[in-house]
């Protein structure tokens, strides 16, 4: 592949965000490598909210997307950049309605959608995280409807699964209306659930945790009026500040919730189910802190779909 350095643009679609990231990226010998990190954006679209019982997105949901990815359209433009995609993850994969969803994106934004595996998500998601360590990880995405559980290095992965595990997926389940009587009823669920990565446990490993959940967990403990995106690559979050944040969560209702200090609003209503997640999988893997990255299915997008 001839050598050539351009600007793209990679656009996340999730159950409960809608992510933008640009970068220059180097293309050199059939490889690309991401050469300066320029902007990223979160918007908590929710779309794992307007799925209906025939497992369609409703149009509302729809728009509430469509209209984030015009945004991002026109951020994408500010920058010159030359490519822009975007791939779609667990509420759009188990859409009845999908490729409505998906031509109707493409028809109104000019942005051609992806959507991909639970697999695919896991391995990109694996190979944006990988990079920053040297030794054996176990990485978890908890995302608003699946949790990606990956182990290996650089060179391998050993383990990889999609459990049908997510914070908006459990908040829906387990706690509609901010009722909390079902917390302990949601625990025992999950370490059914993820029962299996427990063999996991003997090996020797770091344990690392990307995307909203664990971010808002550091940013929270941290009390951060502007999210620190810096600070919080690279922080180590233990078990114990993770079950003070889950006290400060559940000691006020949700409108008091969306006002603590380093937790986004938007986030208030699924903030304590994936906290939860968080714990079953330091429990189940015998693990008292977790790594938090920044670098994500973002940065494996980057370098991993092509356009």
């Amino acid at each position: 592949m001839k050598k050539e350095t351009i600007k793209k643009g990679v656009i996340d679609i999730g159950t409960n965000s809608c992510r933008l990231f640009l970068a220059d990226i180097k293309k050199a010998d059939g490889v690309i490598t991401i050469t300066n990190k320029i902007y990223k954006e979160t918007q908590i679209t929710k779309l794992g909210k307007y799925i209906n019982s025939d497992s369609s997105i409703q149009d509302e949901g729809m728009e509430a997307v469509i209209n984030v990815i015009k945004k991002y359209v026109e951020k994408a433009k500010e920058y010159n950049t030359d490519e822009l995609i975007g791939f779609a993850t667990s509420a759009t994969r188990e859409a009845k309605n999908r490729d409505i969803f998906l031509k109707r994106i493409f028809d109104e934004t000019g942005v051609r959608v992806k959507c991909i595996s639970g697999e695919k998500e896991a391995n990109l998601t694996f190979s944006g995280a990988v990079t920053e360590f040297d030794e054996n990880i176990i990485l978890f995405d908890i995302g608003g409807g699946s949790t990606e559980t990956i182990f290996g290095d650089k060179k391998n992965i050993s383990y990889l699964k999609s459990f049908k595990v997510g914070a908006v997926r459990e908040s829906e389940t387990f706690f509609k209306d901010d009722n909390y009587e079902k917390l302990e009823e949601c625990k025992k669920d999950l370490r059914e659930r993820l029962s299996e990565i427990k063999s996991l446990k003997e090996n020797d490993f770091k344990l690392v945790g990307v995307a909203g959940t664990v971010t808002t967990n550091v940013s929270v403990k941290e009390k951060m009026e502007i999210y620190n995106s810096e600070k919080v690559h690279g922080y180590i979050i233990n078990k114990e500040d993770l079950e003070n944040n889950l006290k400060k969560y559940l000691s006020v209702n949700l409108e008091e919730r969306k006002k603590i200090q380093g937790l986004q609003p938007q986030r208030a209503d699924s903030v304590i189910s994936g906290t939860i997640i968080i714990l079953v999988i330091m429990e189940l893997l015998n693990k008292n802190e977790v790594v938090v990255s920044e670098c994500d299915n973002l940065e494996g997008a980057m370098v991993g779909i092509d356009c």
